[in-house]
């Protein structure tokens, strides 16, 4: 009996392999002749089937109620109501001049930026990031801040069109 079911599990397993090669050479072909005819669409169906990558086309969603729907016109019926929900918020009169009561535009400091604050921003940089517009890595910044402060603080007020105060005597520094 053991040499039966031995027998036979050995039969039906070259038989799985025999038909899933012929199966695997039927997609290849689909997929080459996809590929041969120009269509990209069919040939990625075909390379994700041979490797199992098959993602269903829909994902059920929930309704309010927690029951999975199916149907795609279900789910489009279900989108619609959660976004008109979402975006379609009503405001009473009292919350709109709650609103218009809020400044728009904030408070804007004209203080330039000490040299000591220029360099507390420079150390925390993170080094190995993209360059900013300036295409200034910050390890060439974070090598010498202190050498940059000076240059900033000079950029700043040639930018703003001020001439800086010291803070000592109040005369003028060019």
């Amino acid at each position: 009996m053991e040499k039966e079911y031995a027998a036979l599990s050995k039969e039906i397993k070259k038989s799985v392999r025999r038909d899933h090669r012929v199966y695997a050479d039927r997609i290849a072909n689909e997929a080459q002749v996809a590929a041969n005819q120009g269509n990209i669409k069919g040939t990625f169906n075909a390379i994700g089937r041979l490797t199992n990558n098959i993602q269903p086309a829909t994902v059920p969603i929930r309704d309010k109620e927690g029951k999975s729907i199916t149907s795609i016109e279900g789910q489009i019926h279900r989108w619609k109501e959660y976004l008109e929900e979402i975006l379609n918020t009503s405001t009473t009169n009292k919350e709109r001049e709650e609103m218009s009561s809020i400044p728009t535009e904030l408070p804007k400091s004209i203080r330039p930026p000490s040299k000591r604050e220029i360099v507390i921003a420079i150390k925390p940089m993170k080094n190995g990031k993209a360059a900013g517009a300036d295409n200034i890595p910050a390890e060439v910044l974070k090598a010498d801040p202190y050498f940059y402060q000076q240059i900033f603080c000079s950029h700043y007020f040639k930018i703003f069109g001020r001439k800086r105060r010291s803070l000592r005597s109040g005369k003028k520094e060019s």
